[in-house]
């Protein structure tokens, strides 16, 4: 649902205080116990309650907003131009017992989902005939562990911190981004998604912070995930058991808002998701509460978005609206995160020098793809294949001559990482698989 924005927008400071302060009372009162229901996201409970103390939020969420849709009316033909972006991201593990002290193999299928959901890999995406489909889309961001440390050392991604907290909760839910508090101080937030996974308690399965935040508050900057809603495996319990939080976490940090608006018949300010009534819960039969009170149409609301609060099961789907937003809100206030050599390594800094490089096409292939290099000529090199998780999952050595062709044809449709060796030279790219 999308209202007229500059209506909203030019609402008087008065008016909108008003109508925001009466909401933001009435969140501090209950935030306390805000963990005690079942609640999926505590993302805009969090931030109303931190705007009742810094009034200076709203203006600040409110420009933001106003530059991003300026982005994308000055950007018209962006989808069709659009670049993949690659997010690096760092993930602190903060544990009180081994339960918690996730396995990276849980990390790495969470990393796979976020790659899955936001190119539209997942496998369970829409069907080409539903009425949704339309305005699905491949947002055109991938999600890669941090190769880099701040420091320039080379990293896993992943940092593990031994805590005396038993939950992190209510009001000291943010102690987990600070050290000095028994979490984790974050890495520099313009260069990382930085992910915590920890126990949260009560059922709450995560939260995030908004673009709009980050240049006054970059040590809370990041999404907060529970340990058992992280990933597929490991420690999951359902309904929060397909790595859908992170999906959905990564929007709102992306500057997506639940598709109800967080108000009755709200507005989430994106134009191409149907006008909701409010959170929905479980999976449902399409189309659900079609011709709402909201103004729906006949194929109702769209439950199986990731701005949902439905079981992880059930959600399957980002718009073109909300890939247009998250594309904005990282030309806007995350544009430092476009340079950002967090995954870089050695071999982004060849690559950005422009030798050597690798290029892969065509890109996405539906299997066969050639190698091409530039001022990389070795007598022998090795051409490894991995997924998302860093599974090999094909080799070809003593590769002396390119262009040289690949047949991937055999691999199901994801995205995979060509790795090309020689001596002390690596190269990677990324390519997609579809059938």
């Amino acid at each position: 649902m999308f209202g007229t924005f500059p209506i909203r927008i030019n609402l008087t400071k008065s008016m909108k205080t008003r109508r925001l302060i009466l909401s933001l009372g009435l969140a501090l009162a209950g935030f306390a116990g805000l963990q005690a229901q079942t609640h999926k996201c505590a993302t805009h409970d969090i931030w109303e309650t931190k705007a009742l103390r810094d009034p200076s939020m709203i203006e600040r969420k409110q420009q933001s907003d106003l530059a991003i849709q300026n982005w994308i009316s000055s950007h018209p033909q962006a989808d069709e131009t659009a670049a993949v972006i690659t997010i690096p991201v760092v993930v602190h593990v903060v544990y009180k017992n081994q339960t918690e002290n996730i396995s990276d193999a849980q990390i790495y299928s969470q990393i796979d989902v976020l790659n899955q959901d936001f190119r539209l890999l997942n496998p369970d995406s829409l069907d080409n005939t539903h009425p949704f489909w339309s305005v699905t889309a491949d947002a055109e961001i991938e999600f890669c562990l941090a190769s880099i440390d701040p420091n320039g050392n080379a990293t896993t991604g992943i940092t593990r911190t031994s805590t005396t907290h038993n939950t992190f909760q209510n009001l000291n839910i943010d102690d987990i981004k600070f050290t000095s508090a028994g979490g984790k101080d974050n890495w520099d937030p313009t260069q990382y998604l930085n992910l915590w996974v920890c126990d949260l308690g009560n059922q709450l399965y995560g939260y995030a912070t908004f673009p709009s935040d980050l240049a006054v508050d970059p040590n809370y900057d990041g999404v907060v995930i529970n340990y058992n809603s992280f990933g597929t495996v490991g420690a999951v319990v359902a309904p929060g058991d397909q790595g859908r939080t992170g999906s959905h976490e990564i929007g709102h940090w992306l500057d997506l808002s639940h598709i109800w608006g967080d108000q009755i018949c709200g507005d989430d300010l994106v134009a191409d998701t149907e006008p909701a009534e409010d959170a929905n819960y479980g999976c449902f039969t399409f189309p659900f509460n079609a011709n709402n009170n909201c103004g729906s149409g006949v194929n109702g609301e769209m439950y199986m978005n990731y701005m949902d609060y439905t079981d992880d099961a059930c959600m399957a789907m980002f718009t073109a609206g909300q890939k247009a937003r998250m594309r904005a809100a990282l030309n806007g206030d995350r544009s430092a995160l476009l340079s950002s050599a967090g995954c870089s390594g050695a071999t982004g800094v060849r690559d950005l020098a422009g030798n050597p490089t690798i290029s892969l096409y065509p890109n996405p292939s539906n299997g066969m793809v050639t190698v091409e290099t530039r001022n990389f000529t070795p007598r022998q090199a090795t051409i490894s294949v991995t997924n998302a998780l860093g599974v090999e999952v094909m080799r070809y050595d003593a590769v002396h001559a390119f262009p040289y062709s690949m047949d991937l044809s055999k691999l199901p449709s994801d995205l995979y990482f060509v790795r090309l060796a020689a001596g002390n030279q690596l190269l990677t790219q990324k390519v997609v698989v579809t059938h």
